[in-house]
């Protein structure tokens, strides 16, 4: 029996009495906590497996980090991005971004470094680092249109927001 069968049943149990008040008998008000207790519980391991799953990427994001060597600023940059677009761990994935950059300021770290300042509501500062990685994107590799796309429209989605 599915949960909205459950909840149907309990429905059906339900006798309505005078002046509109809902009355349940005491046998189906046993049923109706029962069935109370199954939703709470249904809907408490949804809820866990989602917090599963957030611990997971952090796990991940941080042995990779571990396992990096100190120079490997895109590893720290990817396990940023990995956090910021899950929402999970974000202080120290901003501190991580901090240190790729730190490392080198490539244009995909940069573009996270945006993307961080995006999701903590500050498109000015995103703004300034799009910018910085689609220039510095220009100047490393002028044929990697995709990537330099991909920014660009962040930078036009921006410019959007702000008329």
């Amino acid at each position: 029996m599915t949960l909205v069968d459950k909840i149907l049943l309990l429905i059906s149990y339900v006798e309505p009495k005078k002046n509109n008040w809902i009355i349940m008998k005491t046998s189906n008000i046993k049923k109706g906590i029962a069935l109370l207790f199954c939703a709470v519980f249904v809907s408490s391991q949804v809820a866990f497996a989602g917090g599963i799953l957030e611990d997971k990427t952090t796990e991940k994001t941080r042995e990779a980090v571990e396992n990096a060597s100190p120079d490997d600023w895109y590893t720290l940059a990817k396990s940023a991005d990995k956090c910021f677009d899950k929402k999970v761990n974000l202080k120290e994935a901003s501190q991580w971004i901090d240190q790729s950059l730190d490392i080198t300021e490539a244009p995909y770290n940069l573009e996270v470094k945006g993307n961080y300042y995006m999701l903590n509501n500050l498109p000015e500062k995103a703004l300034e680092y799009y910018v910085k990685a689609v220039r510095k994107a220009n100047s490393d590799d002028p044929t990697d249109g995709e990537n330099i796309q991909r920014v660009q429209k962040k930078i036009a989605e921006i410019t959007e927001i702000g008329r």
